[in-house]
């Protein structure tokens, strides 16, 4: 008698689900897990910024005063765009997975707020802040905060060095150093070269768990694969191009003067949202709201500076 095949046995065999999906879809950015959240109350928020001093002057005995030129003060408003998704889900679908054990609508869900993750961490990164799209390091970052101009370079300590230089909100200090993975991998070779070993530090990832990030002069240096890779010279634009750019900056303190931070309205979620909408009226439908009021805001043009043309 021939034996029993396997696809034919297989029919019989019940198999069990493992709960869950098993996530393939990935981009670098341990950063995300660190970016301060600042509320704001209103329609938006306004940022002040030094734009001149008023003037001063040494004055001998008897000597006229002249100083008399008064402060200005350049105004910013930001405010929040809306990312947003809707996770449908039919009546039938619904009842066939749950007598399975499967939810399948906060599956759904699931989805769409690792969606919207991603998309938030997309617009920080190459955002162009018009329209409803966010604010982003390469569209906030102050043109008088670039290093010197190049069609195109190598990285160097060098470089490096004069990056951290144009970061002066924190008097000089610098809570972190950002570029992708390809110019991560350069900065990894530069220290090879010179006969050292890679200096890491221990990354509290927020959720109990800590992963390793390389360290620059003491700063963490972290990999950012939404930065663009296609960069025009000197970072005129994210598109077009074969060049990087890597950033440094000092997160903001709470005080919305010093750096970076994610705002949001007041009385609305820090981060993403869900709510029921319901059922459709002409459709067997259930539909839940996944979204984010939120945007990236820089709060002084110097706690924000930016490394361009790097063509490793």
């Amino acid at each position: 008698m021939a034996t029993q095949t396997l696809a034919e046995a297989k029919k019989l065999i019940n198999n069990d689900l493992i709960s869950g999906v098993a996530e393939d879809i990935f981009t670098t950015s341990p950063s995300w897990a660190v970016i301060p959240w600042t509320s704001y109350e209103g329609q938006g928020l306004i940022h002040n910024r030094e734009n001149a001093l008023g003037d001063s002057q040494h004055l001998a005995v008897g000597g006229t005063i002249t100083a008399k030129a008064a402060s200005t003060t350049t105004q910013q408003v930001f405010t929040s765009t809306t990312t947003i998704g809707d996770a449908e889900l039919n009546g039938l679908v619904a009842a066939q997975s749950s007598s399975a054990g499967v939810d399948q609508m906060a599956a759904e869900v699931s989805s769409k707020a690792k969606s919207i993750g991603r998309k938030l961490q997309q617009g920080i990164a190459t955002g162009d802040g018009t329209g409803a799209n966010l604010n982003s390091l390469h569209s906030l970052c102050d043109s008088g905060q670039f290093t010197t101009a190049s069609a195109g370079q190598a990285l160097s300590f060098e470089l490096m060095d004069e990056l951290l230089d144009l970061v002066k909100a924190k008097d000089g200090e610098v809570d972190y150093l950002m570029a992708p993975g390809k110019i991560l991998r350069a900065y990894r070779t530069l220290v090879r070269s010179l006969g050292g070993v890679n200096e890491t530090m221990a990354f509290d990832m927020g959720n109990g768990r800590t992963r390793n990030v390389d360290v620059y002069n003491g700063i963490p240096l972290f990999q950012n694969d939404y930065l663009s890779v296609a960069e025009t010279a000197n970072g005129a634009a994210v598109t077009g191009g074969a060049l990087s750019s890597m950033y440094a900056g000092v997160w903001d303190d709470g005080s919305s003067k010093i750096g970076q931070s994610m705002i949001h309205p007041a009385g609305t979620p820090v981060g993403i949202a869900v709510e029921a909408v319901g059922i459709m009226d002409t459709k067997d439908e259930s539909i839940m709201r996944v979204k984010s009021y939120s945007n990236f805001a820089n709060f002084n043009r110097r706690g924000l500076a930016r490394l361009t043309s790097l063509n490793n």
